[in-house]
C-alpha cells in the first residue's frame, strides 16, 4: 500500500517533468448532432454501444500541484493507459488500468507495480473510487456510464456526472469532451483534450450500423 502511494507520487513527478507530445492521428470523432438534453442522452448512449476505442493527448491539471500532458488510450473494452513521456519524448513511465487492477512502469527508475486499484487510490483519487474502470474510462472520454448514478445533459453533451463521491463536470457541456473537471473528496483533477479525440477504426470483423 505504501509502496503503491510512492510509486504514484513518482509518476506525479514525471508528469510535471513532461513538455510536450504530439497529437494522435486517425479520424476526429465528430459531435453530437442533438438539439435537446433527452436527444443528447440518446445519441451519448448510441455512442458507448458502438465505442470501438479513443486515443488522445491530453494536459492533465492537478491546481498548485503540476501540469504536463501525456497520451491517454481507452480500448475497446474500456481499459485505460496513460504514458507518459520525458522532455526528449522517450516514455517515461506508463499506467495501465483494467477491471479492478492496475499495472505502472516507470522507465526511469526501472520499478513496476500492480495491483488492485484500490491501493492505488492514495495518491491517484478517481481509482481506488467505487466505480468500475470501464465506467471511469467512459466518463474520461464524454460517456455516461451504464451503471447508476446522477447524469445531467445539455443539448451538446453531458454537464456533470456523479457516482458516489465522485463528481465529475464537463466544461463546456460538448461530446467530444475539451475539458474534464475530476472531484473527489478534497482531490481535483483537470484534464483538458489539446489534441482532440480519435476513435481507434474498427476490425474488419465488425458490421458497420
Amino acid at each position: 500500500m505504501r509502496r503503491a502511494a510512492l510509486l504514484a507520487s513518482g509518476l506525479l513527478l514525471l508528469l510535471a517533468a513532461c513538455r510536450s507530445a504530439r497529437p494522435p492521428a486517425g479520424e476526429a470523432i465528430a459531435p453530437l448532432t442533438s438539439t435537446s438534453p433527452s436527444e443528447a442522452a440518446a445519441q451519448l448512449a448510441r455512442r458507448r454501444a458502438d465505442f470501438s476505442g479513443v486515443r488522445s493527448l491530453v494536459r492533465i491539471r492537478i491546481p498548485n500541484s503540476m501540469s504536463a500532458r501525456a497520451a491517454l488510450e481507452v480500448d475497446r473494452q474500456k481499459a485505460v493507459t496513460l504514458t507518459v513521456f520525458t522532455p526528449v519524448g522517450t516514455t517515461a513511465a506508463r499506467l495501465h488500468a483494467a477491471h479492478d487492477r492496475i499495472s505502472f512502469e516507470d522507465d526511469v527508475h526501472g520499478t513496476k507495480w500492480e495491483g488492485k486499484a484500490s491501493d492505488f487510490a492514495g495518491s491517484y483519487g478517481i481509482f481506488g473510487s467505487t466505480l468500475p474502470t470501464e465506467s471511469i474510462a467512459e466518463l474520461l472520454v464524454g460517456l455516461p456510464p451504464a451503471t447508476l448514478g446522477s447524469v445531467t445533459y445539455a443539448a451538446t453533451g453531458m454537464q456533470q456526472a456523479t457516482f458516489g463521491d465522485v463528481v465529475v463536470t464537463y466544461e463546456p457541456p460538448v461530446y467530444p469532451p475539451r475539458r474534464v473537471l475530476i472531484d473527489r473528496g478534497e482531490r481535483h483533477v483537470e484534464i483538458d483534450y489539446v489534441g482532440g479525440q480519435v476513435a481507434e477504426p474498427r476490425s474488419s470483423t465488425e458490421k458497420t450500423p
